[in-house]
C-alpha cells in the first residue's frame, strides 16, 4: 500500500476516534505510518526436488 495523503488521513482519523491520549495517539499514527509506508518483506522459499524424490510419487498410485 503506497504511502499517500489519503490513507495518512484514514490513518489519522481512526486514531483520533479510538485515543483520547494525545500523546498516545501522536505515537500510534506515527508507527502506523511508517509500517504503511515500508514495503513489506516477503520471503517466498522453494523446495529442492531430487531425483530420488520424483521417483517415490509414483510408489501409491494404482495401476
Amino acid at each position: 500500500m503506497p504511502n499517500s495523503p489519503k490513507y495518512d488521513t484514514e490513518i489519522d482519523r481512526i486514531v483520533d476516534d479510538l485515543v483520547k491520549d494525545e500523546d498516545t495517539a501522536a505515537v500510534l499514527k506515527d508507527k502506523l505510518h511508517k509500517s504503511f509506508s515500508e514495503p513489506a518483506a516477503t520471503v517466498y522459499a522453494r523446495t529442492e526436488v531430487s531425483a530420488e524424490d520424483d521417483d517415490d510419487i509414483w510408489d501409491n498410485l494404482p495401476v
